[in-house]
């Protein structure tokens, strides 16, 4: 992304927060992994969005009195011992490139700063009431972050500063898709796509599941130089009835089909597909069936969509459809077993995360990005069948940007019996 696209987050951002208040976002720690490793570093994302910077340790400080906008960024000054082992860290003059920020600091100068805006005996051209920080919480024993610590000592030495969440602010924002948001995703679907049509010509019974993982790992990094969106799932006959399935150990046996979860990551910016496909090329005639079922509810459910819906009513659509679909095949009478065979809800939002936060009760908005997958899975037949889409809210209904990965049971038989 250019600088550009984080400034107009900036200003976006800017023009729906409070006069007089200070935001301060932080990009997040190194965790450690083992006792000799780290695991790999993945910047908060709504620092991403509002700066472009994936680096840890730094601090984003947005200023807001009237019309008048102070931004500064708090970067780690490089150490030459620690460049020659790991790798320099940015300059002040590639942080700017990057973000757009003019005001780069080292993060020494960070507490310093922040006792100038809120000591009112000291020159200060800024009258601070607000403090926003981004307070995500999560319902896990022991969890923490940078804004939960930090705002422990702030309330202590500040008690009269009124401090805010800004979460919810940049999550609306970022709920909408620029074009070139839109147009990144498209590339993450694109590489995942190819990774697909390559599993597609070289599944078959006898292998192990991992080894169609490697397959699609290899395919999305060798091509495009991408990364996974997320852990890719692989799960033949009765492993793809479990939601999340990632153990990727068994063999994969005659007429069993494959389940396929998996996306890449183009600059920061995901897919999120779904297929469901054949080991020896064919469908059983009751594999079919139940495919068949699954595609007509994607179908209709992507053609349903449209500006002015909720979440509620799109779930509340397709359960309607497959309650009628489980019905014609047998497996249900009654309404409240639909859990029995479908147990998720029929899509999320994508974006910068795989399951890219929302505000529960919004409105679909052109813009809007999500996925729409609806699934059936059958543990006693050892079927599991989820076909899933990305998909655009546009101002007239929607745009599948996935529509040229191949899922059409005919379609998926003629091009793997091809490629046999």
């Amino acid at each position: 992304m250019e600088a550009k696209f984080f400034q107009e987050n900036r200003l976006r951002y800017f023009n729906r927060i409070q006069d007089n208040s200070l935001t301060l976002l932080y990009s997040g720690r190194v965790l450690q992994r083992t006792h000799d490793q780290e695991f790999p570093f993945e910047t908060d994302k709504n620092f991403y969005y509002l700066t472009g910077i994936n680096q840890a340790n730094v601090i984003f400080a947005l200023v807001k009195n009237g019309s008048e906008r102070r931004e500064v960024l708090f970067i780690e000054e490089n150490d030459p011992i620690l460049s020659k082992w790991v790798g320099r860290k940015l300059t002040i003059n590639e942080a700017q490139r990057i973000s757009g920020i003019e005001e780069i600091r080292y993060i020494d100068d960070f507490d310093n700063f922040l006792f100038s805006l809120f000591n009112s005996t000291r020159l200060n051209t800024y009258r601070v009431t607000n403090l926003y920080l981004n307070l995500e919480r999560r319902n896990l024993l022991g969890y923490t972050n940078w804004a939960l610590e930090f705002i422990a000592g702030f309330r202590r030495n500040y008690p009269e500063i009124q401090v805010l969440n800004m979460r919810e602010i940049v999550i609306g924002l970022r709920m909408i898709k620029q074009e070139e948001e839109i147009g990144r995703i498209k590339k993450a679907i694109s590489v995942t796509q190819k990774g697909i049509e390559d599993i597609l010509k070289v599944v078959r019974p006898g292998m192990y599941e991992y080894q169609i993982d490697a397959y699609f790992d290899f395919a999305i990094k060798y091509r495009d130089n991408c990364s996974l969106a997320f852990d890719t799932i692989v799960a033949s006959g009765k492993n793809g009835t479990v939601l999340h399935y990632i153990t990727k150990s068994d063999i994969i046996k005659e007429d069993e089909l494959v389940l396929l979860d998996l996306g890449a990551r183009s600059g920061f910016y995901v897919s999120d597909i779904s297929r469901t496909i054949p080991a020896n090329g064919r469908f059983t005639l009751r594999q079919r069936e139940v495919y068949s079922e699954v595609l007509t509810v994607n179908k209709k459910c992507i053609e349903y969509l449209k500006p002015g819906l909720t979440w509620a009513e799109f779930n509340r659509y397709s359960r309607e459809l497959l309650l009628s679909g489980l019905k014609r095949l047998g497996l249900i009478e009654k309404d409240e077993d639909l859990e029995k065979y479908y147990y998720h809800s029929i899509g999320h939002f994508i974006g910068l995360d795989t399951h890219d936060p929302g505000l529960a009760e919004a409105e679909f908005k052109p813009g809007m990005v999500l996925t729409v997958e609806p699934g059936i899975y059958i543990e006693e037949e050892k079927i599991g069948v989820r076909i899933e889409d990305n998909v655009l809210i546009t101002k007239d209904g929607t745009e599948n940007l996935s529509k040229n990965i191949i899922k059409e049971i005919d379609d998926i038989e003629r091009f793997m019996i091809a490629a046999k």
